[in-house]
């Protein structure tokens, strides 16, 4: 039993009595709010925090449809003889369905074809296979596409891995990218040969290419964004690097390599956003890609073409407790504010340290240009000091730099997000000042490794999706493509 409330502003009597009738007759709330719907109050109907979903307008109801569809599917109501005890279950964020559109032309040809084989082979080892987890199909193509086989076809990774062992080249020296495009949307992304895309289920299609198409790709490949599936291009050799970013959906999910056998090198970097994007991302106009977007048949399809700004905080443990894990996190700051479009116009950036207290390395409107971020962020020094005080370094974030005097954009409507990255637990409770932040409309990102609370980052992420837990520091350096991934789709 669900119940999906859809308001629009606070109820003149308290809510709590009938939330919990509902919630002891094993029915479970889902709210959505918008205009002067207060979060709180939906948070205290629904069963957990990431049951509650906040808009500025209905007309954003759109954007989140396939993220209501994924949280109905994902619901279990476990009971025993004597009472009901509902058990909410996280979004399962292992379920995806992934195609791989492989070029078997003349541009890769048997001395390199163990070498693609070898690239694919590993992504799949890395992946949950499965029925009801991680499914796989695969096409070949050149002058035309065949299916070598379907999302149905393998439930095990093993009969996935030797297939692709036997892999022999389809052949051929013309390479039509955009009818093998057309193919796998019409023959690999439906229902009949094992999509779950009617399910919710993320859909990704992953195209490698060793040359240049011989004809047109942006119709097809808008027909396969329009249809909500999110797509990778990896090029080698000579693959046209604007063609492969005209086939991505962001510029993020294109990997070239010059030969056959630096594919190896990029593995990871594949990996990341394959493994953490719970949703694709639709290109609007050209390759400029805004946010997830429903078309419904019969309807006029409109969209906008302004590209939505970020303000990002990056919170960083500055005690002694990081140890020697600080220059790793510094550069991972750099590697990850290199990629982002930086400026006044563009996406914000500001750096807090913390230990007991809060100090600011610079805010938002305290430098104007990239350049200027990224040389102030390699001279950062840690703090030191050994209490930690996440809740008070939260409270400090949302009163001193989500604020219009530190450059703030969220008047106008830029996104405003948080990066917390901590090696330890909190001396306070987080609960307070993470949910002044989540009531801003902040969007929190929490980043843990060493002693910190598992639980207490939960508290503070905004989803689970927007959690990353490590042992230690010293992999952090290649997480990056993962959080720039979660930065893009929020």
């Amino acid at each position: 039993q669900i119940l999906v409330l859809i308001t629009a502003g606070r109820s003149k009597d308290n809510v709590g009595r009938g939330a919990e009738a509902v919630r002891q007759a094993g029915i479970v709330p889902i709210a959505i709010g918008a205009k002067s719907a207060d979060t709180s109050e939906m948070q205290q109907i629904v069963y957990e925090p990431s049951l509650v979903m906040k808009l500025n307008d209905f007309s954003d109801l759109p954007t989140i449809e396939k993220e209501l569809i994924i949280k109905v599917n994902t619901i279990v109501i476990i009971e025993d003889a004597n009472t009901i005890n509902t058990e909410v279950l996280p979004e399962e964020v292992n379920k995806r369905d992934i195609v791989f559109l492989v070029d078997g032309s003349e541009n890769v040809g048997n001395t390199n074809l163990h070498l693609v084989h070898d690239f694919i082979s590993n992504i799949i080892e890395s992946l949950d296979i499965g029925t009801d987890r991680v499914r796989v199909g695969m096409a070949q193509f050149s002058h035309n596409a065949k299916a070598e086989f379907y999302l149905d076809t393998y439930s095990t990774k093993s009969d996935i891995l030797n297939h692709i062992k036997g892999l022999r080249l389809k052949g051929g020296t013309t390479l039509n990218t955009g009818s093998a495009l057309d193919f796998v949307l019409r023959n690999l992304f439906i229902k009949n040969t094992g999509s779950r895309k009617e399910q919710g289920v993320p859909q990704f299609l992953v195209v490698f290419a060793g040359g240049r198409s011989a004809e047109a790709v942006k119709p097809y490949v808008e027909a396969l964004k329009r249809d909500g599936i999110a797509i990778f291009a990896v090029g080698v050799r000579h693959a046209d690097p604007a063609q492969l970013e005209e086939i991505a959906s962001d510029p993020s999910l294109v990997f070239s390599v010059k030969e056959f056998h630096n594919l190896a090198n990029v593995h990871e970097r594949v990996m990341s956003p394959l493994s953490t994007l719970s949703a694709p991302t639709v290109a609007i106009r050209e390759s400029i890609v805004i946010n997830e977007e429903t078309v419904i048949p019969g309807e006029e399809r409109v969209t906008s073409v302004e590209v939505m700004q970020k303000d990002i905080v990056f919170l960083i443990d500055g005690t002694l407790g990081m140890g020697k894990a600080f220059p790793l996190v510094r550069k991972f700051l750099v590697k990850v504010l290199q990629e982002l479009d930086i400026g006044p116009d563009k996406d914000q950036v500001a750096v807090v340290q913390y230990s007991s207290d809060a100090q600011t390395e610079f805010a938002f409107n305290t430098y104007t240009s990239k350049a200027e971020v990224l040389a102030a962020t390699a001279q950062i020094r840690r703090k030191t000091g050994r209490l930690l005080d996440t809740g008070g370094a939260l409270e400090y974030v949302s009163r001193n730099i989500f604020h219009a005097s530190a450059g703030s954009r969220q008047d106008a409507g830029a996104k405003q997000i948080l990066v917390l990255i901590t090696a330890g637990k909190s001396r306070e409770d987080v609960g307070p000042a993470a949910d002044t932040i989540k009531q801003a409309q902040i969007v929190p990102i929490a980043i843990g490794a060493k002693n910190i609370d598992p639980s207490e980052l939960q508290q503070i992420a905004y989803s689970s999706d927007f959690l990353i837990i490590l042992k230690t520091f010293h992999s952090i350096p290649t997480l990056h493509q993962r959080l720039i991934s979660m930065l893009k789709s929020i």
